[in-house]
């Protein structure tokens, strides 16, 4: 399960992403993502979730993401490490349904960017969730 939900995750790191640069309509991009990897229905319904929630409410979690990073702008941010951290603080913050554990969403994050993100990605991002995670338990 685990695997699949990663896989679920990279999904919706694509379409996010492929929403925030090209400002192509949500459903369409994000059908086409899942028509490219064989998810189970399951974990499609995840991406799905992720990937609405998130582009639904991106103001809130760029406000978010603004506030435990606040040396670094919004708009000055990858698009990627920005798609990253809008799925894992929605993860964090907004899933009310089958939420991961923050360890585990912020691993998942990471590793993210690690492989699709620069050579300080990795770092960053755990930074901000780290941030996100103190500032929620405060």
């Amino acid at each position: 399960m685990a695997n699949v939900r990663h896989r679920a995750r990279i999904v919706a790191m694509q379409a996010l992403y492929e929403l925030d640069v090209t400002g192509h309509p949500l459903e369409p991009t994000l059908e086409r993502r899942l028509d490219d990897e064989a998810l189970p229905e399951d974990a499609a319904d995840f991406a799905r979730r992720i990937v609405r929630g998130a582009w639904e409410r991106r103001d809130y979690l760029d406000g978010v993401i603004e506030q435990a990073a606040p040396n670094w702008p919004i708009y000055q941010m990858p698009a990627i490490e920005k798609a990253i951290l809008r799925l894992a603080i929605w993860e964090l913050l907004l899933n009310d349904k089958d939420a991961a554990p923050a360890k585990a969403a912020i691993n998942e994050a990471v590793e993210l960017a690690k492989h699709y993100g620069g050579d300080n990605s990795g770092r960053f991002v755990n930074g901000v969730l780290g941030t996100v995670v103190t500032q929620r338990q405060a």
